[in-house]
């Protein structure tokens, strides 16, 4: 496709900089000079260790938070600027904080689930129809919404927590660490309801995460930062491509890529830039092929 006639960023961040306590001894910079863009329909993974600034960089692109430098457009436009209407852009940016059963607070789900199209001034025809296709979404029945949040298993509150952002129907999903706190079935099945959200409705994905293994499994594009920049970012195999600069910088790659990593380390040419053992089994056998010569 023409460079020219490529569809513009949904969601571009430049030179983003954000300084907590500024002008006080307490002064940290948490970001300096962030700069992404963010397409319709990506399935981005922004990964991490805890203060290398993901989660502060997320609160600025729904105007939680205002940077120090730089700026947040949103179809072209800055969300800061005095003409922008920033309660809207909350409503089409849907963020979901960690642990968001923490946050329910009505009587019952779907009183919940209502809040935010109630705040959006919508009629109760179509608050009715939301929260209905809110469930649906998450893959709750419909006779829950009748019930108290509080009644409900972690995973279930952690639905209608989502169940919530969704029926604003935003344009960006924005995840921070989803699956924290959940058992192994409970991450899996969280991470099978993105991805469905991701790949039924188009939705355009923003996950935070520790975890690499997590992260190459459903984004598309992995964005990695250390100490409030961007460390790395392309797709899950160009990342994984420079997994020694990964390992020497302090961060984990999947395991699959530890074993690969290990092995050329002891001689063996293969490559690892992967990260599922589908692919390293493709590897090891091409690998194989081309030590024989057959």
């Amino acid at each position: 496709m023409n460079e020219s006639k490529r569809e513009a960023p949904i969601l571009e961040v430049r030179g983003l900089s954000h300084v907590y306590s500024a002008g006080t001894p307490f002064e940290q910079k948490a970001l300096d000079d962030v700069s992404l863009s963010v397409r319709r329909g990506e399935f981005i993974a922004i990964i991490g260790h805890t203060g290398s600034g993901k989660s502060t960089l997320i609160q600025h692109l729904n105007g939680l938070l205002r940077p120090t430098a730089g700026q947040v457009l949103f179809h072209g436009k800055d969300i800061f600027s005095k003409s922008a209407d920033l309660r809207g852009v909350r409503f089409r940016i849907g963020l979901l904080f960690q642990y968001p059963e923490y946050q329910l607070f009505e009587e019952t789900v779907g009183q919940d689930i209502a809040f935010g199209p109630a705040n959006m001034g919508l009629g109760n025809h179509e608050i009715t129809r939301r929260v209905a296709d809110a469930l649906e979404a998450v893959g709750l029945p419909q006779s829950i919404a009748e019930k108290s949040p509080f009644e409900l298993s972690g995973g279930q509150k952690r639905r209608v927590a989502l169940a919530g952002v969704l029926a604003m129907q935003p344009e960006i999903l924005v995840l921070d660490e989803p699956t924290a706190g959940l058992d192994p079935a409970g991450r899996e099945e969280m991470f099978d309801l993105i991805r469905g959200l991701h790949d039924r409705r188009g939705t355009t994905v923003i996950l935070v995460t520790h975890s690499m293994e997590d992260a190459a499994r459903v984004a598309s594009r992995l964005v990695v930062m250390r100490a409030g920049r961007i460390f790395l970012t392309g797709a899950p195999s160009e990342v994984f491509a420079q997994a020694d600069a990964l390992e020497r910088s302090g961060l984990t790659v999947p395991q699959v890529t530890k074993i690969l990593l290990e092995l050329r380390r002891r001689g063996i040419p293969v490559d690892t830039g992967c990260y599922t053992v589908e692919q390293a089994v493709q590897k090891l056998l091409a690998c194989r092929k081309e030590v024989r010569g057959c």
